[in-house]
């Protein structure tokens, strides 16, 4: 079924949504809870205030989505990308929580972060490039194997970040955050 221009407000969801087409339409206080999402298409949608927590997507493919004030546990964003790496299923993340999320494969070069919070993540094969992670609490995020060139450290806590798995040229960073760099190469800070 194909909404467009559509406002869903306070709905529930488990289980399964199956076939659903949603274009430029607005999600308001919705909780997807433990629910499979499966050969859905999102273009254009701002969601605001909604939880989500176990939501699975498959043959699902989500472009240009603003999130404002979310929650979002377990969830895996590169299967939104669909069949291309270089699709943009995020287009803004704003005052969201994102705990034990998988952001693995995900072209957010640029991407503003600096709004957001974050625990126990992991960004791995990611290309953000000049990505704002300006004064975020990471919460123990991983970063492995991400172009994180220009991407904004300053003031960020929490990241672990292998210089060596990683590409970090002009990317920023402030002190004493900064140090984190060196966990795992045996140099003694005293």
């Amino acid at each position: 079924m194909r909404h467009t221009n559509e406002t869903i407000a306070a709905e529930t969801l488990t289980g399964s949504l199956r076939g659903e087409e949603y274009a430029d339409c607005t999600f308001t206080r919705c909780r997807w809870q433990d629910l499979r999402v499966e050969n859905c298409s999102f273009a254009n949608c701002t969601f605001t205030g909604c939880q989500w927590s176990g939501v699975v997507f498959s043959f699902t493919q989500m472009r240009e989505g603003r999130f404002t004030g979310c929650a979002f546990r377990g969830i895996a964003w590169g299967g939104l990308q669909g069949k291309s790496a270089l699709a943009r299923p995020l287009a803004a993340a704003e005052n969201c929580m994102f705990q034990y999320n998988d952001f693995s494969g995900m072209a957010l070069a640029g991407f503003d972060f600096s709004s957001c919070q974050f625990r126990d993540c992991r960004f791995d094969s990611c290309r953000l490039t000049g990505a704002d992670f300006n004064g975020v609490r990471l919460g123990e995020s991983q970063f492995t194997r991400c172009a994180l060139d220009r991407a904004d450290f300053r003031d960020a806590q929490g990241y672990v970040i292998a210089p060596a798995d990683n590409t970090l040229k002009g990317a920023r960073f402030s002190f004493p955050d900064v140090v984190r760099l060196l966990d795992g190469t045996g140099i003694k800070i005293e």
